[in-house]
């Protein structure tokens, strides 16, 4: 996993520099969810993580434990969150055959 320490030009300081930050190799995801409810209690999760004890030190994990703030990856959309259920539940019936 990416560390912001990768980043660093100089390893003494504690946080990255403007033109460090804009080198950082972001996370590319989305959540996918059937509904405001569920978007609102992942969000609270989300939340509870961030407020853990948790090495953020780790890009990812600190993308995620961020989330909370804004839930710009979080997507409600419960027609396509129901077409995912059924494509795994047909891959899962598929390998079992």
């Amino acid at each position: 996993m990416r560390r912001y320490e990768d980043y660093k030009s100089d390893k003494e300081k504690l946080d990255l520099n403007r033109e460090e930050l804009d080198k950082v190799k972001w996370t590319k995801f989305k959540i996918i969810v059937p509904t405001e409810s569920d978007k609102d209690e992942l969000v609270e999760a989300i939340e509870h993580i961030h407020f853990a004890d948790i090495d953020t030190e780790f890009v990812t994990v600190n993308q995620i434990a961020h989330e909370y703030l804004e839930g710009n990856n979080i997507i409600v959309n419960e027609e396509l969150f129901n077409q995912i259920e059924k494509e795994e539940e047909e891959k899962k019936q598929k390998n079992n055959q």
